[in-house]
């Protein structure tokens, strides 16, 4: 736990104290600004088994609010303080299954080895209109006309002067679809707290417009659905490994872990059964295993634009969404990319094709697998996959326990779909 003392702007009147839980979602603890030494210094306890994290029988935890992830937010003309959590058991021994200590450790590990990273997600979105739940616009990719423009302008007001450099907000494919793109390649563990500091600007600046934003990775049907694509760059001793342009040895060995491990990671980085609703072809989302360079049809892409920095070498991984925990997504991306480094994984040969136009019979006469097209086959891909499954140490069996309850309660559910299609048998 924290043990330096630590001192909050004037003018904030509260502190909210916020972590994600297993099944991605945010939970929050409120205290009051002037006790937060105090929690800094003991943290504030809280029943584990409440959020995913534990049993009844071991629910004690404490939170211990890491000072160096302050953001500071407006609500009803008060300035509050967000402070991202860590977890430790009472005895002050780290929990093995917070999310975020997982990352924090993979990066320390890796440090000790010589190798950091840098990575940038992507926040696609859509706006909905809060009665009806469709798109609150028609608008199209880039689109700046009307109300596209419009929900832009207050997109931009919520989200700048944050501490985040943006590189562009701009309407995305679907209709009432945006997309925030930050502009600086960024530590981990800062670019997941970033990542939830931006979705609590942008739902809050959303209902003060009238409009419901959500991250869902399918929320309307037959339009393209919301994904959060990363990008990932690794250094050794400071120097970039990957080259720019045609892949070197050690960009080889990311992507082959990428694509190697990549149906056990569609259990963490596409975690709910609406994810698959997705994965389908046509839409731009990923669906088969593979890596190229433009092709916006395979699951690994090497850009070919970006500032210099980018253009030192980085990946584009396509299959993830926000439903998930950001952190469990990023240490397991990176656990199975330096799997594929250490083992000398290959990735195959590149596709510059657009996989959509082949059958799938052609598909797998070019030896391509695909990716779990329901969350069900992903998790029995993750029980298979020691490597991912192992990256999740505390975490692996009360998530495989809570997703595979998920599982079970749609399976039991009866939709509107069914309804329309099977009433009158």
């Amino acid at each position: 736990m924290n043990s330096n003392s630590f001192k909050l702007p004037d003018d904030v009147v509260s502190v909210a104290l916020k972590f994600l839980d297993l099944d991605g979602k945010s939970r929050e603890i409120r205290i009051p600004a002037d006790i937060l030494d105090i929690i800094v210094k003991d943290g504030i306890s809280f029943d584990s088994s409440n959020v995913g994290f534990t049993s009844v029988s071991q629910s004690d935890m404490v939170a211990s609010p890491d000072p160096d992830s302050l953001r500071i937010i407006e609500r009803d003309d008060k300035k509050i303080a967000i402070l991202f959590c860590d977890f430790f058991w009472p005895n002050g021994e780290p929990f093995g299954g917070d999310p975020r200590g997982l990352l924090k450790k993979t990066l320390e590990d890796m440090k000790s080895e010589g190798y950091t990273f840098r990575v940038k997600p992507e926040y696609e979105f859509h706006l909905l209109d809060p009665d009806t739940l469709n798109p609150v616009d028609r608008g199209k990719y880039i689109n700046g006309r009307g109300s596209s423009s419009t929900n832009i302008d207050w997109i931009e007001e919520a989200v700048s002067g944050r501490g985040i450099p943006i590189q562009k907000i701009h309407h995305e494919g679907g209709q009432g679809q945006y997309e925030i793109e930050p502009m600086p390649y960024d530590d981990p563990l800062k670019a997941a707290d970033d990542f939830l500091y931006i979705k609590e600007l942008v739902k809050k600046a959303a209902r003060e417009n009238g409009t419901i934003a959500t991250f869902m990775p399918k929320p309307v049907i037959g339009e393209a659905g919301n994904g959060m694509h990363v990008h990932i760059s690794v250094l050794k001793d400071g120097k970039f490994l990957f080259s720019p342009g045609k892949l070197n040895k050690d960009a080889k060995g990311f992507v082959g872990g990428l694509l190697q491990h990549a149906r056990a990671l569609s259990a963490i980085c596409c975690p709910t059964v609406n994810s698959y609703k997705r994965l389908v072809p046509g839409y731009e989302a990923p669906v088969y295993i593979a890596w190229g360079g433009e092709n916006r049809s395979v699951l690994v892409r090497i850009p070919a634009y970006g500032n210099q920095e980018e253009e030192k070498g980085r990946v584009e991984f396509r299959a993830g969404d926000a439903s998930g925990n950001i952190y469990l997504m990023l240490n397991s991306l990176i656990v199975a990319g330096m799997d594929g480094i250490k083992k000398s994984m290959e990735p195959g040969d590149e596709l510059t094709e657009d996989l959509y136009k082949f059958s799938l019979d052609e598909i797998l006469d070019m030896g391509l697998e695909t990716l779990p097209v329901s969350l069900k086959e992903a998790l029995d891909c993750l029980e298979k996959d020691s490597v991912i499954a192992g990256s999740m140490c505390e975490a692996y069996g009360h998530f495989l326990s809570l997703k595979r309850e998920e599982v079970r309660n749609f399976d039991r559910t009866v939709t509107d779909w069914e309804m329309k299609n099977y009433i009158d048998y």
